[in-house]
């Protein structure tokens, strides 16, 4: 612009305001709506997800059902997956960590059920693969993970190779996990293990029958989205 005498004036005062606010306004925009789409790939995530955890526990118990096994390995959903809990007398012979013959096979059968089960096998479905790549591009992953947990009760080990609970439970653990990635298909960076020792105890252990729920192996079959 050019005043009378022919001078520029510049653009007018405010002019770099106004650009500025459409700027912020599309900004705003923006993170809406990656907002609103990371949210509805979160949602679907776990519609299917749960889906297919109510589906491999199903396969489970079936297996269960069928082996007569129903009343020695409980399976339950919890938060984030499912549990398997089973008494150590069916896997360990006491203050022993090495899996017993008689439970190889059945441990063998659990294991490639949850192996090919659906829930390990998720890159083969088209309707997730949109909603994990928006959420990828947000550093969030879904995570599936096959935790083993040790548990003793709290009567001091006596004999044997393991000086406490805590050797003798995260041995057992680890020879589990160890047990699984050699008999199934699933890789090794799906599992995790644990020893807790006498520490997490669900029963009394001032009485037989509590030391003896109290002395367990749980398996874990979580699927959750994490913060990468």
């Amino acid at each position: 612009m050019a005043d009378s005498e022919g001078k520029s004036t510049g653009a007018p005062k405010g002019y770099w305001a106004i650009t500025y606010a459409d700027m912020v306004t599309l900004l705003l925009t923006f993170f809406v709506l990656t907002l609103i789409i990371v949210n509805e790939a979160q949602s679907n995530i776990y519609r299917v997800v749960d889906v297919l955890l109510n589906e491999t526990k199903a396969e489970i118990e079936d297996y269960l059902k069928g082996a007569n096994l129903g009343n020695l390995i409980k399976v339950t959903r919890d938060t984030k997956g499912i549990k398997l809990l089973m008494s150590s007398s069916i896997v360990f012979n006491i203050n022993e960590a090495e899996i017993k013959d008689e439970f190889k096979p059945i441990l063998r059968d659990l294991g490639r059920i949850i192996g090919r089960s659906k829930l390990m096998n998720l890159d083969r479905y088209e309707e997730l693969k949109r909603f994990i790549r928006a959420l990828r591009q947000e550093g969030i992953e879904l995570q599936v993970e096959i935790r083993v947990e040790g548990h003793t009760d709290n009567l001091p080990i006596r004999s044997g190779k393991y000086r406490n609970n805590w050797e003798l439970s995260t041995s057992r653990a680890l020879n589990v996990v160890d047990f699984l990635i050699k008999n199934t298909s699933i890789p090794e960076r799906f599992f995790s293990a644990l020893g807790y020792g006498e520490f997490r105890p669900i029963a009394d252990n001032s009485t037989a029958e509590g030391r003896a729920q109290n002395r367990r192996v749980e398996i874990y079959i979580d699927a959750d989205l994490v913060k990468m």
